[in-house]
C-alpha cells in the first residue's frame, strides 16, 4: 500500500505545490478533525493545464476515447484530446438533463459533498464507449469515489478502462492511477 503524505500543521497559511515544472501557492483549508488540505484549483490555470496535459498525454496514448466528469476535468481533457488527436471525449454529468434518453447512472459519495450523489452518462455518449479502450481523467483523486464511478459507467457502456490519470493524488499515491504529483494532507 502506498505511503500516506501527511505533514504537520503548525498554523501555516499555504503550501507550495510543484507540479509539471510549475510552482503554485495553495491556501490551506480546514476540513475539520484537526485536518487541513491544500486547495487546488485547476480551472482557469491555462499554463498548468497545458503542461499537465502534455505530461499525461504521454501516458494515455493507447486510449481510444477519454472520459471525465463535470467540471474541473473538462479543460484538462480537452487539451489532452487535442494533443492525442482525438475527435471527441466523454463528460459524465452530475445531474440528469432533460435531453437524456435512458442515461446510465451510478451513485457515489464524493469527498466534497456530505451526501451521496449520482453521476449520469447519456445513452448517445455511452454508445461511443462500446468496445473502446477508455482513459478516465480528472484533476485530483482523493477517495477515488468519482474515478471509480466513472469506471463503472464506462464498463456499463461496454468500454474497457485501460488507464486512469489525474494531475494530483491527495494524501497518497493510488496504485492504478497515474498522477503528476501528491497533495499532502496536514494534521495538527
Amino acid at each position: 500500500m502506498p505511503a500516506e503524505h501527511v505533514l504537520k500543521y503548525t498554523g501555516q497559511k499555504s503550501y507550495t505545490l510543484e507540479v509539471s515544472g510549475l510552482r503554485r501557492e495553495l491556501p490551506l483549508i480546514s476540513v475539520g478533525n484537526g485536518t487541513w488540505i491544500a486547495f487546488f484549483e485547476s480551472l482557469g490555470d491555462v499554463e498548468l493545464i497545458n503542461k499537465s496535459a502534455q505530461a499525461l498525454s504521454k501516458e494515455l496514448g493507447e486510449c481510444e476515447i477519454l472520459m471525465t466528469s463535470e467540471s474541473k476535468g473538462i479543460s484538462l481533457l480537452q487539451q489532452i484530446g487535442t494533443i492525442l488527436g482525438h475527435k471527441t471525449f466523454i463528460v459524465c454529468r452530475k445531474e440528469r438533463k432533460g435531453y437524456m434518453r435512458e442515461p446510465l447512472s451510478v451513485r457515489y459519495k464524493p469527498i466534497t459533498s456530505p451526501n451521496e450523489k449520482e453521476l449520469f452518462l447519456d445513452s448517445n455518449l455511452a454508445a461511443l464507449l462500446k468496445g473502446k479502450k477508455v482513459g478516465i481523467v480528472d484533476d485530483v483523486v482523493s477517495t477515488r469515489a468519482t474515478l471509480d464511478a466513472m469506471a463503472v459507467l464506462a464498463q456499463k457502456a461496454g468500454g474497457i478502462v485501460v488507464k486512469k490519470a489525474v494531475i494530483l493524488a491527495e494524501g497518497s499515491e493510488q496504485e492504478d492511477v497515474i498522477s503528476l504529483g501528491i497533495l499532502p494532507i496536514f494534521k495538527k
